[in-house]
């Protein structure tokens, strides 16, 4: 006598007995399975709509995550509900996938000597997606948050952990539901073999809070061996008077050796003095970006932690965010295939990144008076104490309008504005009178980075007060010339050209040494002034540099430190303790005995979370205008 199927409308009132189709979602995913139906054919159908909840579950939790650990990718609502549509595509997609693998094999593989396991194989189809679920999007919220700062704050983390874990059960449970119904429906033996536990909710919570241990286990072996970071809350910081003024010129593209080269021929006597008195020596930038260099110089943070990782990035269609450019091969070939469907597009990187506070931010933030002119990822300027010209000022000075955040504060714009005129064909003129036209594109590339360099020194010598803190400025010109002139390494050229293209880079360091004039001459004997220089883009990759002449400092010492070791000497220098989250430390071998005797080296445990307010709904954008400057200057193609 043959066996009989049973019917799926007999699974369902068994499971409607024992409470399991009581819930909307057990009657939503079971829907297509149906006895016309094939098992393949109701398999996928359940899966899209597991993976639809899975979709509706993941998408906007994780739009909110990523709008809290990464600020430039949300701008604002309309771009929180976008990332959460493309996010929950993406879960949901993945989600489904994995659903109709589990339910297709196991449900339309279970034959007569199988039927008798059906129950502990769809519990084993449940139990499998959950816990893949469960480890990705524990893995996931490790991966969005920078290294160390996982468990800075439990206020994020552990609902973060509740969720996956309860989001983990949720879809097991609609897998092992419908893994069940398959294997009934494909079966050749009756339905009472198919035994099912009467649902308890002590069982659920049990599982839940199993879950939520095996997720905090998972998250703890994921991050052992990081550094914990003590929370955002900034604390009250006493800043000792040291009576310094401190001038940071920050000369990006600048070659030691061939600085020195020029020093014993007496052609660039400033940068010479600023070169005599303490000098740290440092290793080169690690990655030839200017953006990610000076932020991991400004910020004593790594680029994984500060978040500005290179100057492009990439904006996602429909949102006004941007998310971080890869760098691996495989990141790239992914960008340039979501560039040609019109997925994403090539952007900018700016401040929106950054996350962690700079020097000055810090310095300004405890009440020491500032000034920063042209630093990068430094647009949009905060409403913040302290004088910052970003590295959009003179666009928005050249372009006129409504600032976006610019310059700050809002009330430097209108006398600058009016200044700005005679600044710009001041600046040219003195351009002109250092590198005639007429001398064919080497005299033209010369032009085009000293205008750069020109205009940041006006605008720096009209913001500069003799009553500041701390001045700070950045000066990209040298790199912008040497790029051009040698960014090939002079491959195939004769003799003659690069002995041109050298003796042109010389005149720049000559031109550079006299417009450092205002800066650096008749400083007051309380001044100090703090040389920090990279080689930029240069392929040889030589050392970089932090000079400090002055006040207070031991002439003569020669160190060898890194990068993250300017942040922490700078705020030493304005009498600021340093923070454990750094991972550089105050350089005092670069001071004399009495400076270091009179501030104590002091340690806190944080600067504080930078966040960054709403920008003027009535700005006007230069994103194309900045984009566009920096694809003449060479920074992008």
């Amino acid at each position: 006598m043959s066996e009989t199927k049973p019917s799926v409308d007999e699974l369902r009132v068994r499971l409607r007995e024992l409470g399991y189709l009581d819930a909307g979602m057990d009657r939503f995913v079971l829907g297509p399975v149906r006895g016309s139906r094939g098992v393949l054919s109701a398999a996928w159908r359940s899966s899209v709509r597991i993976g639809l909840l899975a979709g509706i579950l993941l998408g906007p939790s994780a739009a909110i995550a990523l709008g809290v650990r990464l600020p430039g990718l949300a701008t604002g609502a309309r771009d929180t509900v976008v990332l959460a549509v493309y996010l929950g595509v993406l879960f949901g997609a993945g989600v489904a996938g994995i659903a109709f693998v589990a339910t297709s094999l196991l449900g339309a593989g279970v034959h007569s000597r199988l039927n008798t396991r059906a129950s502990s194989l769809a519990r084993m189809a449940g139990a499998g997606v959950a816990a893949a679920c469960l480890v990705y999007l524990v893995l996931w919220w490790r991966t969005v948050n920078p290294a160390g700062t996982v468990w800075r704050s439990g206020a994020w983390t552990i609902p973060a952990l509740a969720a996956a874990s309860a989001i983990s059960l949720l879809l097991g449970h609609a897998v092992r539901m419908t893994t069940l119904a398959l294997a009934a429906q494909g079966a050749a033996t009756p339905l009472p073999p198919h035994r099912l536990e009467p649902r308890s909710w002590v069982v659920t919570l049990v599982l839940g809070v199993m879950a939520f241990a095996v997720a905090s286990l998972l998250l703890f072996v994921a991050t052992r061996g990081e550094e914990r970071t003590p929370g955002t809350a900034a604390p009250a910081i006493a800043v000792i008077p040291t009576g310094i003024h401190l001038t940071v010129v920050a000369i990006d593209g600048l070659d030691l050796r061939f600085l020195e080269r020029l020093q014993s021929t007496g052609r660039t006597p400033r940068l010479a003095r600023l070169l005599a008195g303490a000098r740290m020596q440092m290793p080169a930038s690690e990655a030839p970006d200017p953006a990610r260099t000076w932020t991991s110089l400004a910020t004593g943070q790594p680029a994984d932690v500060h978040g500005v990782s290179g100057i492009e990035t990439r904006r996602v269609a429909g949102i006004e965010g941007t998310v971080p450019a890869g760098e691996s091969g495989l990141a790239a070939s992914i960008g340039m295939a979501t560039d040609l469907v019109r997925l994403t597009r090539p952007a900018l990187t700016t401040g929106l990144q950054r996350r962690s506070k700079t020097f000055w931010e810090v310095a300004a933030e405890n009440r020491l008076r500032t000034v920063v002119v042209n630093w990068w990822a430094t647009w949009p300027v905060p409403a913040a104490p302290g004088i910052v010209l970003s590295d959009r000022a003179t666009l928005r000075l050249d372009r006129g309008g409504d600032l976006d955040g610019e310059l700050g504060p809002a009330g430097l714009y209108r006398p600058l504005r009016e200044a700005w005129p005679e600044m710009r064909d001041s600046v040219r003129r003195s351009v002109l009178h250092g590198f005639p036209a007429g001398g064919g594109a080497e005299a033209a590339v010369l032009r085009r980075a000293a205008e750069q360099d020109a205009v940041q020194v006006a605008l720096a010598s009209r913001v500069f007060t003799s009553t500041a803190d701390l001045c700070a400025l950045y000066l990209p010109g040298l790199d912008i010339a040497q790029h051009e002139l040698l960014g090939g390494g002079g491959a195939g050229l004769p003799a003659s050209a690069m002995a041109s293209r050298v003796d042109a880079l010389e005149r720049y360091y000559q031109f550079l040494d006299q417009l450092l004039a205002p800066l650096v001459d008749g400083l007051p004997s309380s001044s100090l002034v703090a040389l920090v220089a990279d080689p930029g883009r240069a392929a040889s990759r030589e050392s970089g540099v932090l000079a400090l002449s002055g006040s207070g400092v031991q002439t003569g010492a020669r160190v060898v430190g890194t990068g993250a070791d300017v942040g922490p000497t700078l705020l030493y220098i304005l009498g600021l303790p340093t923070s454990r989250e750094l991972s550089g430390h105050p350089r005092l071998d670069l001071l004399d005995s009495a400076f270091t005797a009179r501030i104590p080296l002091r340690i806190v445990d944080t600067y504080g979370h930078r966040t960054l307010g709403p920008r003027p709904s009535t700005a006007t954008p230069l994103d194309q205008e900045m984009l566009d400057r920096l694809r003449s200057l060479g920074y992008v193609r």
